[in-house]
């Protein structure tokens, strides 16, 4: 038999060390398996994006509930979560909201063998997989279901094919029991009638947030009063004075007022001479061009018009929970502020492009360059219109509705909203919520399954090629030969 002979120095310490190794591993392992045997319900999530733990905010929501709900689950839990990892990662935070509040239960279905489920809830058509969230007891009341195929989000590939690139389990269980136990939804319409572009992801994303959204035609009348917001995207065609008035109409709402109105401008856009009256009377114009970005560490995969946008107060990027994420602003008309306060009209910034940003007008030559911008930044990409009734014996606004500008309608676009590298779905929930009055719904961004992109300058790109691709190979063939070759001659 034949025998290993190590050299000297590195036979003791090197056996010492693998004894150690292997001793450490499995005092390890007993450790594990003894609390795991002591309790049960021990578990670490150590994961990047905390796939397996509810954020703070949803702990703390669930942990304040008045009402009790059932989240059930349309399937044997062996067969749910065995189906694939990641429905075994959705199944874990199911049982996370259930450890976070003794107001939530959580039931598994066998649907297969028990469709008379379905019965119960004629008004759902629902399938083996779905999960639905219910008031417990027999008493009825609004129900929430939840598709399968709603727990996560996905990406179309080159080929056409779809892949799984994150979770938003516990966005969507979330609302749903909001849904279930809000006593009022935020009622939001989308104007429609001018050519306006529809957003039909940012629609969704209001849905999955507790938004009742809906679309309205302004020439069948004056806006249900019920609507808390009304959004107006980019319209290519100018409203009608008689249209104009019922937006007034909402606004003011009887002199109650705490109406919020959206508007998002397009460099697309035709003039439009109404709205922008409208516009400045509220402090605010929207100006020609469109805007460009010439760092490209602010840019979006190296396009100039695709451009980062800085946060220009702390009322509302306060509530985010990762500060640093970025605000996408593409294609977007340059803002301007035409006062700051003037006859209880008030305007502020919420968002700014950056001092490297500047303007392209809508007449530029095709020989047009950066250095020939005759606007440069900084100037607001989100401006917050504010009309306020004050009271006389307090001297503080008791009374506001708000008009919120924005120069991109791509701000809601879905490479914006959908993006969890991008904060523009949590920062334009948590200022919709805000403005709304709504303080019980949290913006919560879905949970990658994939690791984080980073928005390298294409040097840097090109260097960290070359030192991996080539030179590090290199330094390595070249280590093994010289070791090799010492080896060969000792």
């Amino acid at each position: 038999m034949a025998r290993i002979t190590l050299p000297g120095t590195f036979g003791r310490w090197g056996t010492a060390s693998v004894l150690f190794a292997m001793v450490f591993v499995g005092v390890l392992n007993a450790a594990a398996f003894l609390l795991v045997q002591r309790f049960p319900g021990l578990s670490f999530d150590l994961t990047r994006a905390k796939l397996f733990k509810l954020s703070e905010q949803t702990r703390e929501y669930i942990g304040n509930l008045q009402k009790e709900v059932v989240i059930y689950v349309l399937a044997r839990e062996e067969t749910f979560a065995g189906n694939s990892s990641y429905n075994a990662q959705a199944n874990e935070v199911f049982k996370q909201f259930a450890k976070g509040s003794p107001r939530i239960s959580l039931v598994y279905v066998d649907y297969v063998r028990n469709p008379g489920f379905a019965s119960s809830y004629p008004g759902l058509i629902m399938k083996h997989g779905d999960v639905l969230v219910a008031p417990a007891g027999e008493g009825g009341g609004r129900t929430s279901l939840v598709k399968t195929e709603e727990l996560f989000n996905y990406a179309r590939g080159r080929q056409g094919e779809l892949s799984i690139v994150s979770s938003r389990a516990e966005e969507a269980i979330y609302t749903a029991i909001l849904s279930v136990t809000s006593d009022k939804p935020v009622r939001a319409a989308f104007i429609t009638g001018h050519a306006e572009y529809t957003m039909d992801d940012f629609a969704v994303m209001l849905g999955k947030n507790n938004y009742e959204t809906v679309s309205w035609n302004l020439m069948r009348g004056r806006i249900d009063p019920g609507t808390d917001l009304v959004l107006i995207i980019a319209p290519k065609e100018d409203f009608t004075a008689r249209e104009l008035e019922l937006l007034d109409e909402f606004l003011i709402n009887g002199g109650s007022y705490g109406k919020t109105l959206f508007y998002c401008a397009d460099p697309s856009q035709p003039p439009l001479e109404r709205i922008a009256v409208f516009l400045r009377e509220w402090g605010v114009s929207a100006e020609d061009g469109v805007v460009f970005e010439t760092d490209e560490m602010r840019v979006y995969n190296y396009q100039p018009f695709y451009a980062m946008a800085d946060y220009a107060e702390e009322e509302f990027s306060g509530l985010l929970r990762i500060d640093s994420k970025p605000m996408l602003a593409p294609v977007s008309r340059p803002l301007r502020i035409l006062f700051d306060y003037r006859n209880n009209y008030s305007a502020k910034p919420l968002l700014n492009f950056g001092s490297s940003a500047g303007v392209r007008p809508s007449n530029a030559p095709e020989t047009f360059s950066a250095g020939d911008a005759a606007i440069r930044g900084p100037f607001p990409a989100l401006v917050l219109c504010s009309y306020s009734v004050i009271n006389r014996e307090t001297g503080k606004a008791d009374r506001v509705s708000h008009v919120l500008v924005a120069g991109s309608a791509g701000i809601l676009d879905t490479l914006a909203v959908d993006n969890p590298a991008f904060a523009n779905t949590e920062y334009l929930i948590n200022v919709l919520n805000r403005l709304s009055g709504r303080q019980d719904i949290i913006p919560l961004s879905p949970k990658s399954f994939t690791g984080r992109g980073l928005n390298l300058p294409r040097l840097t790109v090109n260097i960290l090629g070359l030192i991996f691709i080539f030179l590090l190979p290199a330094a390595i063939l070249t280590a093994g030969l010289v070791i090799w070759i010492k080896r060969k001659h000792a």
